[in-house]
């Protein structure tokens, strides 16, 4: 029950902009802050009215989708941790705030594990060396005279990636996948070995997993009432979900963002249905499958979805900007049940034009913000922002990768680098201390909408 994944072109990574929707008022401050997306442990059951059963009505809930009859804020999220480049430090940190956003515990670091995923890397890197070929495999050519048991064992027990730039990259992109996914948020894991080789990424993560863990409460990706999740599933998984045989091989076509719904240990799932509904316009994404634990297809029996739901929208199909609800009906333990929740995925980008905030390339006519938000879009030039005030800003910019590729360098004022965020996303996102620099720019002359958002 191992998986591959390969950064292709059309590949997108699992982004979050981290605030609640809830019925869209922004910003939301009732209650007190809670640990995210974990609902009261009473509540009554879904309806479509009250979808998660907490007695106040959606219309009213500043958590539709987390039961919180108190109204405590638990579906605001904290900020996407930035990277330091320490493979350990950036995985770990990854990992677990995209456990923390779905209401898990937070892993450790093994170093008997790491070194086992250190030591298959290695093995790849020098098969590709030999066959002058990219390579990415679970298992070792144990006849190859640098290959290992102890590399072979960490390949099988790992999820695996090819062409990330860094550790924290490949987290986001296995986020973005399903059957990569689900194995970093099992409620049973404890302990992950952690590597990143050029750009070969390995999380170690079946020894250090307690399959007999009940999930606490439904684990659901998009996190509940998230606002500015992903829109598409890049494809080129292995297994792949989005064909009739995930497990027959050949190409993986994307498609629009999976969700899924995680009850390990809750009992057996039967007779499972679900929608994926646009609430904008009322019209349901059409679905390709819904694969769940114990469903008739050979991967579903295997445990490739262990505990787990996931509802996969047509090949090619993408998400709108949009809210939306996703329900999932369905026998478990024997009793009838229905979850519900939703999730707004980016949103809509301005139609600004090339200069309408004037003209701002260099560091002496940066535009100056302390906080707050900047509508822009890059045309021939890229835009520079100096960061005004005191203390530390969390920069993000919002953009549709599809229309443009854009990315984020920060610079102190001597014009040196000092942070880049590069992603294949339709967020990018820094850490950077108030007196310095922020530069919005094109990948390759790429050109498109942005908001920058400082906090």
């Amino acid at each position: 029950m191992s998986a591959c994944f390969v950064r292709g072109a059309a590949v997108a990574v699992a982004v979050l902009l981290l605030s609640s929707c809830g019925n869209d008022r922004s910003p939301r401050s009732e209650g007190p802050l809670a640990p995210p997306a974990i609902p009261d442990a009473e509540h009554g059951p879904s309806v479509p009215g009250d979808i998660d059963g907490d007695g106040v009505p959606n219309a009213d809930d500043n958590c539709p989708s987390v039961a919180n009859a108190d109204q405590r804020r638990a579906c605001e999220y904290p900020p996407r941790p930035g990277t330091t480049g320490d493979v350990v430090t950036d995985g770990l940190s990854r990992l677990n705030w995209n456990r923390l956003i779905v209401g898990l515990e937070p892993v450790t670091e093994d170093p008997v594990l790491s070194h086992g995923c250190e030591v298959h890397l290695l093995y790849l890197q020098q098969l590709a060396a030999e066959l002058r070929v990219p390579q990415l495999s679970h298992t070792e050519d144990l006849s190859k005279p640098y290959a290992s048991d102890e590399g072979n064992r960490a390949g099988v027990d790992s999820v695996l990636s090819l062409g990330q730039s860094d550790i924290a990259s490949a987290v986001d992109a296995w986020m973005n996948t399903l059957y990569h996914r689900l194995p970093l948020i099992h409620p049973g894991l404890e302990r992950v070995g952690i590597a990143f080789l050029g750009n070969l990424a390995c999380v170690q993560y079946r020894p250090g997993t307690d399959g007999s863990v009940r999930a606490p409460y439904p684990i659901l990706w998009p996190p509940p009432d998230i606002v500015g999740t992903d829109r598409r599933f890049g494809g080129n998984e292995s297994p792949c979900p989005t064909v009739d045989n995930p497990l027959g091989g050949g190409d993986c076509p994307g498609s629009a963002a999976i969700p899924s719904l995680g009850i390990n240990r809750w009992g057996r799932l039967a007779d499972v249905a679900g929608t994926l509904r646009n609430l904008d316009t009322g019209v349901d994404v059409p679905l390709f499958h819904v694969w769940y634990d114990g469903g008739p297809s050979e991967h579903e029996q295997a445990g490739y979805v262990e505990g787990t739901v996931a509802l996969v929208p047509q090949p090619g199909s993408s998400l709108e900007r949009a809210l939306y609800e996703v329900t999932v009906d369905g026998a478990v333990a024997g009793a009838a049940q229905s979850f519900r929740w939703r999730f707004r995925t980016a949103r809509d980008l301005p139609t600004v034009g090339c200069d309408d905030l004037g003209i701002h390339r260099t560091l002496s006519d940066a535009y100056p913000i302390e906080t707050g938000m900047v509508e822009g879009r890059i045309c021939d030039y890229a835009d520079m922002y100096e960061l005004t005030g005191t203390g530390t800003r969390t920069v993000r910019v919002l953009l549709d990768h599809a229309e443009g590729d854009l990315d984020l360098v920060a610079l102190d004022p001597m014009a040196m680098d000092i942070g880049r965020s590069e992603g294949t996303n339709d967020i990018e996102q820094l850490t950077v201390e108030a007196g310095n620099f922020v530069q919005v720019y094109g990948f390759n002359g790429a050109m498109g909408p942005y908001v920058l958002a400082v906090e």
